[in-house]
């Protein structure tokens, strides 16, 4: 007769986040897609000045041998 009713609060935590805080939810995505893009860009940035530097390091070995 008297029984406990059963809540299972991820589902409620997820129905609240879906119907009262989307815009939140867009902005986190939206951080955390910019984020991993700046990491991205900061990799590739760096291997290609690497490599402009053992370029330059192997133009001036050339030039030292007189090959150039």
């Amino acid at each position: 007769m008297n029984k406990k009713q059963h809540y299972d609060l991820p589902i409620i935590i997820k129905n609240d986040f879906l119907l009262y805080a989307k815009i939140h939810l867009i902005l986190l995505f939206a951080i955390i897609l910019s984020a991993n893009s700046i990491v991205i860009i900061v990799y590739k940035t760096r291997m290609l000045i690497t490599e402009q530097e053992k370029l330059r390091i192997e133009e001036k070995k050339k030039m030292m041998n007189g090959e150039i």
